[in-house]
C-alpha cells in the first residue's frame, strides 16, 4: 500500500523540471522503499508458509502471522488487505519460487519436445505425493479460489501456464498440433487435466491414486493430435 509520499515522489519523477542530481536522489530512495517493503512482505509470507507446514491447515489467525513475524498488525494491514490475501500470497510464491523452478529442473534433463512434456506432468504428479498435509489444504484453498477469485488464482498459476505453453510450442516445431486447437488452448486444456489429476491424488479421489503419469501424459499428447511413436516406449527412462 504505497503512502502520499512515495506517491508524490513518483509523479516527481516525472517531472521535467526536477534537476537530475534530485531525480536521481528520488530514484534512489523509491528504489530503498521498495525493497523494505518486498522484505517485509515476505516476511510476512514465510511466517504463513511456517504455520501452515506446521499445522497442515489454514486454521491460524493474522495475529499469528504477525507474532511468528515479529512484525506489528498495523504493518500486515499495509501489504494484505485480509489473510486471505496473504494466502494468496503464499499459493503464488509456492507456484513461482518452489514448483516451476522444480519442473524446469525436471525438464531440463530432456532434449525430445515430447519427453519434456512428459517430464513436466511427472513432475506434477510426483509433486502431489510429496507435499504432505499443508499441500492437501493449498489444493483446497486453490479450488475455494477458482470459484470465488478467479482472477487472482489464474494471476498464481501464470507461470506454470506460461511454461506448459513454452513446453507444447516446442513439440509444435516438429509435429503439428491438432487442427482445431491453438497453443494456449491446449496449453490451457492439459494444464487443467494435470492438476485435475493432481488434485484427485492429493484428495483421495477414489482410483486416483492408480492412474499414472505415463497414462495422463499419453492421453493429453493424443488429444492434441501429437504423434507418440518412439517416445512413448521410452517410458521407463
Amino acid at each position: 500500500m504505497a503512502s502520499r509520499g512515495a506517491m508524490k515522489a513518483v509523479s516527481d519523477l516525472d517531472d521535467d523540471t526536477i534537476p537530475a542530481w534530485q531525480r536521481q536522489s528520488l530514484h534512489r530512495s523509491l528504489q530503498a522503499a521498495r525493497a523494505r517493503a518486498r522484505a517485509r512482505s515476505n516476511r510476512f509470507v514465510a511466517a504463513a508458509i511456517r504455520l501452515l507446514q506446521e499445522k497442515g491447515t489454514t486454521d491460524f489467525t493474522v495475529q499469528d502471522v504477525v507474532d511468528r513475524s515479529r512484525m506489528s498488525i498495523r504493518t500486515f494491514y499495509k501489504y494484505f488487505a485480509s489473510k486471505e490475501d496473504l494466502l494468496i500470497a503464499v499459493y503464488e510464491t509456492a507456484v513461482a519460487q518452489e514448483a516451476v523452478p522444480r519442473l524446469r529442473k525436471c525438464i531440463e534433463k530432456q532434449k525430445d519436445p515430447l519427453l519434456r512434456l512428459r517430464a513436466y506432468i511427472r513432475t506434477v504428479m510426483d509433486l502431489t505425493t510429496q507435499t504432505g498435509p499443508g499441500g492437501r489444504t493449498l489444493t483446497g484453498f486453490q479450488n475455494r479460489l477458482a470459484e470465488s477469485r478467479p482472477a487472482d488464482l489464474a494471476r498464481a498459476m501464470k507461470p506454470q501456464l506460461d511454461l506448459l505453453v513454452e513446453l507444447i510450442e516446442d513439440i509444435t516445431r516438429t509435429q503439428p498440433l491438432r487442427a482445431d486447437l491453438t497453443v494456449e488452448t491446449a496449453a490451457r486444456l492439459t494444464h487443467y487435466t494435470v492438476l485435475a489429476a493432481a488434485h484427485s491424488r492429493v484428495l483421495g479421489s477414489e482410483g486416483a491414486p492408480g492412474i499414472p503419469a505415463q497414462t495422463i501424459w499419453e492421453f493429453c499428447a493424443s488429444g492434441m493430435g501429437f504423434t507418440l511413436g518412439r517416445s512413448a516406449s521410452e517410458s521407463s527412462h
